[in-house]
């Protein structure tokens, strides 16, 4: 059963794809962008291989190469304070 509970994801680009940068903004308009061109958090209520697919990583045909990370409320480091924040969204 899918997770209906909305949950954050790092999308990392393993090269720059502005083309799944845009897939990302057009279906997750909030999303954080950490690094230019390279990571991405967005909010989603679903799997990471769906987000994986709207970054066009597993998508048909692919146009990115990367890795997406399932956050578990579990993270650490000292960054822009604004990405806390979002984090902490609700």
């Amino acid at each position: 059963m899918e997770n209906l509970t909305p949950s954050n994801f790092a999308v990392v680009f393993t090269e720059p794809s502005p083309e799944g940068i845009e897939r990302l903004r057009h279906h997750y308009p909030h999303l954080y962008e950490l690094v230019d061109g390279s990571v991405f958090v967005v909010r989603h209520a679903g799997l990471s291989s769906e987000v994986a697919y709207h970054a066009g990583i597993k998508s048909e045909p692919r146009v990115a190469e990367g890795v997406v990370f399932r956050l578990n409320h579990a993270y650490s480091g000292f960054t822009a304070k604004s990405l806390w924040e979002w984090l902490g969204e609700e």
